[in-house]
């Protein structure tokens, strides 16, 4: 396994981990409180998973990059495959952000705009990785 194949699974696996986190805190705020999501206190769960969770990744990619130092690491092949997972949920980020922007001039909730702009990039990401996996597992398509 390389290292940026490696690098790609932990940050998938992170992520996911992270984001279930949230939903897990912001659905129980909303069944505790009996509220209606649109008023669970969000915000600072949210800051701190986009803290906690940048935060993280950093510490372990600088770990594993530490480990390697003075190597290289990366290949042609990995180049390729990262570029195609890019390429793969950049689409869905612009989605996100674009709805954002929408939403913002019609008026939407900061709750829906602010969900739109964290789950949106979330599954582009996931969709970039799982091109990249696939990719690493199967090779690379021309």
């Amino acid at each position: 396994m390389t290292f940026e194949e490696r690098n790609t699974i932990v940050g998938l696996a992170l992520s996911i981990i992270v984001v279930a986190a949230y939903w897990a805190i912001v659905i129980v705020r909303a069944v505790t409180d009996d509220l209606p999501f649109t008023e669970v206190a969000w915000q600072g769960p949210l800051l701190w998973t986009m803290i906690v969770g940048g935060g993280l990744y950093a510490v372990i990619y600088g770990a594993t990059r530490w480990r390697v130092r003075g190597q290289r690491v990366t290949d042609v092949r990995d180049v390729e495959i990262l570029r195609h997972g890019e390429a793969a949920g950049a689409g869905l980020t612009g989605l996100a952000v674009l709805a954002a922007i929408i939403m913002l001039t019609q008026g939407a909730s900061d709750f829906w705009v602010a969900h739109v702009l964290f789950v949106g990039p979330f599954l582009g990401s996931l969709a970039g990785a799982g091109v990249a996996i696939a990719e690493y597992r199967e090779g690379v398509r021309a």
